[in-house]
């Protein structure tokens, strides 16, 4: 995967708190119905402090880089952004590329090693640690061709590698055959989840029966950095995983169900040690993982009167040390589901966008809810109807700030109370390179002292990093946030037809 490096021109970005309205201030995270929400502490489970930094609140645009396309067919929704540290990271079925935030050489790691294998899927890269080391996990789901009197069948390759220079420190690959009917494959990854500090992984695979009849819709498969082994846990799919033990959804999701689950395994092992039934529920989804618990939402019925039909929805986060289940009930609807988009941090919080009711004029009710990754209970939350402000569709959470976008402009909220953060603002730059008010600059190229170049990649505002030509449009919330800098993706369209994406580059100025 090539990625160009052409002239650079100046522009900044304000991540600027923005709001439909004002709200009621309050020193204690609100409940959903504007009481403060009740915690208690789970039991003793192990997770990441809170690192002692402050995130950033506001970014400045460095650069823009156009992405290759992978082989193959045209993906439907193209690469995946990320970062981990200073380096900047870009995702397809070709692999993954890496490049540092002020420039310098980049780098590519493959998907796969062998031409017979096709790439089905991708994760977005993951920042993890590695022997007490910051470095980058990626999971792909693969399938091998069929050749000879071999059938076709999926498997699933994890790696680790580290950020400044690619090296892969550690990979593991997991056959799916074993746990499949014979000619199944991979078709993708329902779900990705990890440790955030022993590295440890855990991906829900969906099976592709291809015509015959497959023993399992998912699998999971566990995965160790350290002792470079993996294991594949039968129609359970991930979501969450700590110190070895992996929680998970079990059961055929359909209307009148009675066999939907979750459950705790033994990573290592398989064995699962823990089941609870969920006996309402007709339907069971994944949502995320944060440090200490992880999250599924459910859907089922109830007849209310004779022929209404009331749809029921709970919020489920699962202690992941412990097995314990706390469970939040939601909104009920006329409609059969609602759908959640998740982001947690791994740190403090899990934060959902919602969707599905609608009003009485038949406008969808979007949302926003916030959970405690301490208590695994919410912790606030509110809709489009119910107050005066407008729900930012989240993009992003890091280190407890929340990244999303609010009508055209960014939005950054504190995730434990759901409060707007004062963003401040940047000073205005100056000739062609973008400045944080931090750093000076003569007009021709910015220079802070942290990011030397060894000669054959120029750092920033030099005119060799990227090519900002190719940015149009609104600011963009990131996708991606370290405590140096974020990174988004725009479609390439006309200004660069040939590429998949282009790469958007932002230094953290506040």
């Amino acid at each position: 995967m090539l990625r160009p490096l052409v002239a650079v021109t100046a522009a900044a970005v304000l991540l600027a708190g923005c709001s439909g309205g004002d709200d009621k201030k309050s020193d204690s995270p609100p409940g959903g119905d504007g009481t403060n929400a009740s915690s208690s502490s789970s039991p003793t489970p192990t997770a990441p402090e809170v690192p002692s930094f402050d995130p950033p609140k506001a970014f400045s645009v460095i650069a823009a880089v156009a992405e290759a396309r992978p082989d193959g067919p045209t993906e439907l929704d193209g690469g995946k952004a990320g970062m981990v540290g200073k380096t900047t990271l870009y995702a397809n079925r070709n692999g993954l590329a890496g490049i540092g935030i002020e420039g310098g050489p980049s780098w590519q790691v493959p998907a796969k090693d062998i031409a017979s294998t096709k790439v089905e899927a991708y994760s977005r890269p993951m920042s993890v640690q590695l022997d007490g080391k910051e470095v980058i996990a990626m999971a792909y789901a693969q399938n091998v061709e069929a050749g000879g009197t071999q059938k076709a069948h999926g498997q699933v390759v994890l790696q680790w590698i580290e950020p400044v220079e690619g090296k892969v420190l550690s990979s593991v690959s997991v056959d799916l055959g074993p746990v499949t009917s014979p000619g199944n494959t991979a078709a993708g990854l329902a779900s990705t989840t990890y440790d955030a500090t022993t590295g440890q992984l855990a991906v829900g695979v969906g099976i592709s029966g291809n015509g015959n009849a497959a023993k399992h819709d998912v699998v999971t498969v566990f995965a160790d950095p350290t002792t470079k082994k993996g294991v594949a846990i039968p129609g359970v799919e991930a979501a969450g995983v700590l110190n070895g033990t992996v929680v998970g959804a079990k059961g055929q999701s359909g209307e009148g169900s009675t066999a939907m689950s979750i459950v705790v395994a033994d990573g290592a092992t398989g064995t699962i040690k823990k089941n609870l039934p969920l006996p309402t529920m007709n339907y069971l989804h994944v949502e995320g993982t944060g440090g200490k618990h992880a999250y599924l939402s459910g859907s089922g019925s109830v007849k209310d009167g004779k022929y209404d039909t009331d749809h029921l929805h709970s919020m489920y986060a699962v202690d992941l040390a412990s097995g314990a289940l706390v469970e939040t009930k939601l909104q009920r609807t006329e409609d059969g589901y609602l759908g959640f988009t998740c982001f947690s941090d791994h740190v403090t919080s899990l934060v959902c966008n919602g969707s599905g009711d609608r009003t009485a004029d038949g406008k969808e009710i979007t949302e926003i809810l916030a959970f405690d990754d301490a208590t695994g209970k919410k912790s606030w939350g509110y809709n489009s109807v119910s107050g005066s402000r407008v729900v930012p569709s989240v993009t992003a959470v890091y280190n407890g700030y929340i990244y999303g976008k609010a009508e055209k402009l960014p939005a950054v909220l504190d995730a434990k109370t759901g409060q707007d953060v004062p963003v401040p603002t940047p000073t205005p730059s100056t000739g062609q390179s973008p400045t944080d008010g931090t750093s000076p600059t003569d007009g021709t190229s910015p220079t802070d002292g942290t990011s030397p170049t060894d000669g054959s990649t120029p750092a920033p505002g030099s005119g060799k990093w990227g090519d900002l030509s190719l940015l149009y449009g609104d600011p963009v919330s990131p996708e991606a946030v370290s405590k140096y800098g974020s990174v988004y993706t725009l479609g390439a369209g006309g200004k660069s037809p040939q590429s998949e994406k282009i790469l958007v580059v932002q230094k953290a100025i506040a």
